[in-house]
């Protein structure tokens, strides 16, 4: 059997133990929800599962904008952009860029931005350097960029001194050395090191960027625009592509694909196969996108980080207190809690749920098997008592599940030595 079939196969194995243990394909069974909490199995939960961190997915003008959207334009618009767009896609690109500061395309998703963007703003004659931890989507799209001759490795995560050496390594047989990294990392919560890339950027002028920022888009920087967008200069910006999706924070949906030049949006959007051979995003949609960008630029928007930034602080608060090993200690909506093996995990998933608390299991593939943990996101639907009391279910039911499955907080360190390293 072949290796990816190995893994296929580990991956199965894993993800099928979390179904069985009904911690994975769960199905909200809720009439209607408040964003703050879920059903699951019968048993009411206060949701940290949601990705949509400021809470507007219940907003009066999202809703809003659907519905006049639905009722100008219907609820499909079935045609390749290749050939004709809704009347809404203009306003709604024109409003994005504006928004975002950049030439912009809406694409259906995020990842399907990736597919069509990737391949055609790298070419045979780059090479690709991908960041250990960079999205899955991204490696996938990476995958189209080789097949076409360009040199793709790894470098390990946010590890600048080997990119350093890999510039000078590849620089004289390349025309241009791309770095693909994600903004705000999705499992572990750690943020690109924006400024030290910066200063790479002004001595190597071969060096290019691909930010995949799906999961800063709306709930930082100003506007909404994510820290890609807010922390690189303009001189990094004139070489880099920023990526960013609306069905996190902006709660809508597609994925907002912008870059340096009018120009390279032109080639992306007549050459990117998804955006040729795929159906769009439909005017429901856009109506959400729409209504979303205009709240974008309201205080109230500003308000909601605000609160946001205010709770993400109350749990690094809480959770130092008691010693949670937290394996990033960023100021980001995502916080992780490191448990492990998958096993210790699923433990824990399932006590917090016990608890009263869904939080999602972290275990491979999306982290390294050993480096599992609880991955859990804070929203503006939740309040102060919601926050403490995860931080003390956490605290009670993390020694217990490493107790049920054998292991303990030395193997636990083990595991997580180099993010706890400094930590008591």
């Amino acid at each position: 059997m072949a290796k990816a079939d190995d893994m296929l196969q580990t991956f199965d194995e894993l993800i099928s133990d979390g179904v069985r243990r009904g911690l994975a394909h769960n199905v909200a069974e809720d009439d209607a929800l408040d964003g703050r909490t879920v059903t699951v199995d019968g048993a009411r939960l206060v949701n940290f599962g949601s990705c949509s961190y400021l809470g507007l997915e219940t907003h009066p003008a999202l809703r809003a904008g659907v519905i006049e959207a639905v009722e100008r334009y219907g609820t499909q618009f079935s045609s390749s952009r290749a050939f004709l767009s809704s009347p809404a896609y203009p306003l709604v690109e024109s409003a994005l860029a504006g928004l975002l500061g950049r030439p912009t395309i809406l694409a259906p998703s995020t990842s399907m931005g990736h597919l069509a963007a990737m391949p055609t703003v790298i070419s045979g004659d780059d090479a690709l350097l991908l960041d250990h931890q960079v999205h899955h989507s991204v490696q996938t799209a990476a995958k189209l960029a080789q097949a076409q001759g360009t040199r793709v490795d790894l470098v390990p995560h946010s590890d600048l001194r080997t990119l350093r050496r890999r510039l000078a390594d590849l620089g004289g047989a390349h025309r241009r050395v791309w770095y693909a990294l994600d903004g705000l990392y999705s499992m572990y919560a750690d943020f690109a090191p924006f400024e030290e890339l910066n200063e790479l950027m002004a001595v190597h002028d071969q060096l290019w960027l691909y930010v995949d920022d799906a999961h800063s888009f709306s709930w930082t920087g100003r506007h909404g625009r994510g820290r890609a967008l807010s922390e690189l200069s303009p001189h990094a910006l004139s070489r880099t592509v920023v990526a960013g999706s609306l069905n996190k924070s902006f709660a809508a949906a597609g994925g907002a694909l912008t870059f340096p030049d009018a120009e390279t949006r032109r080639r992306v959007f007549t050459l990117g196969g998804p955006l040729i051979f795929s159906g769009p995003v439909q005017p429901p949609m856009l109506g959400a996108v729409l209504a979303s960008v205009h709240l974008h630029r309201a205080e109230e928007v500003t308000e909601r980080q605000d609160r946001l930034l205010y709770l993400i602080r109350l749990f690094n608060k809480l959770a130092a207190e008691v010693d949670l090993p937290v394996v990033s200690r960023s100021e980001a909506p995502i916080r992780c809690v490191g448990a492990g093996r998958p096993e210790v995990a699923y433990n824990l998933t399932a006590r917090l749920r016990a608890a009263g608390y869904f939080t999602d299991p972290a275990t491979a593939p999306a982290v390294p098997a050993k480096r599992s943990g609880a991955r859990l996101t804070i929203t503006a639907h939740h309040t102060d008592d919601d926050i403490a009391g995860l931080v003390d279910a956490l605290a009670a039911e993390l020694p217990r599940a490493l107790a049920d499955e054998g292991d303990s907080f030395t193997t636990l360190r083990r595991a997580f030595h180099r993010q706890l390293a400094t930590r008591p």
